[in-house]
């Protein structure tokens, strides 16, 4: 059991170390948004086509 909570905030330490340097927003924006790069219209056509 005190392995479990050791996992546990040791996986919420990295957690908070990923969206403290903004690396997690980096990697969801990457991830999510296939025409941020392109504008408004082909960033809405996306939104929309899902």
């Amino acid at each position: 059991m005190l392995v479990v909570f050791i996992a546990m905030i040791g996986a919420l330490a990295l957690l908070w170390h990923a969206v403290r340097d903004g690396r997690l927003l980096a990697l969801a924006t990457d991830a999510a948004s296939h025409g941020s790069g392109a504008g408004a219209v082909p960033m809405l056509k996306d939104v929309l086509e899902y």
